[in-house]
């Protein structure tokens, strides 16, 4: 009886050491990313570097400070201020062309998942199905950034780096 219980031991502590050996999964984070407008050459932040919930985002010249830096989980599409932490929304679950777009406390609501498009540069709200834009084709500092119906033109498309 104790040789059977000396292999179970050696058995369970042999299966234990594969557990811990094998590897653990790529992360699901494409860490911190500037977000670049094709139109404009300006990065998507939140203004002022504001914390707060609510505070919108907008396109800005690129600085690479921590407010247009942006962690993109892979997993369950949400994207991440680097700076407030907070995750990049469509405010109030909005459906509309033309609604706000900025930062709230992170709770995985479809307004706060997205999808990222490397191969056109989209970025489409997983809630509407809209694409984040430059509003009117906006080259200026703090043009805004909202929801549109996507046409892939260039205040849709975004370079990450």
């Amino acid at each position: 009886m104790f040789a059977k219980l000396r292999i179970l031991v050696i058995g369970a502590a042999a299966v234990g050491a594969l557990i811990v050996a094998s590897p653990t999964p790529a992360s699901a984070y494409v860490g911190r990313s500037l977000f670049q407008n094709a139109n404009s050459y300006r990065c998507l932040e939140i203004v002022y570097s504001y914390t707060h919930n609510f505070a919108e985002a907008a396109q800005y010249d690129c600085h690479g400070g921590a407010n247009q830096q942006w962690n993109y989980n892979t997993d369950t599409g949400m994207i991440q201020n680097a700076h407030s932490r907070k995750c990049l929304e469509v405010l109030y679950y909005s459906t509309a062309n033309g609604a706000t777009v900025g930062q709230y406390d992170c709770h995985g609501g479809a307004n706060q998942k997205w999808y990222l498009n490397r191969s056109n540069g989209l970025i489409a709200n997983r809630h509407s199905g809209k694409c984040l834009e430059v509003y009117g084709f906006s080259t200026a500092n703090f043009g805004r950034v909202v929801q549109w119906d996507c046409h892939g033109g260039p205040n849709q498309v975004w370079w990450w780096r």
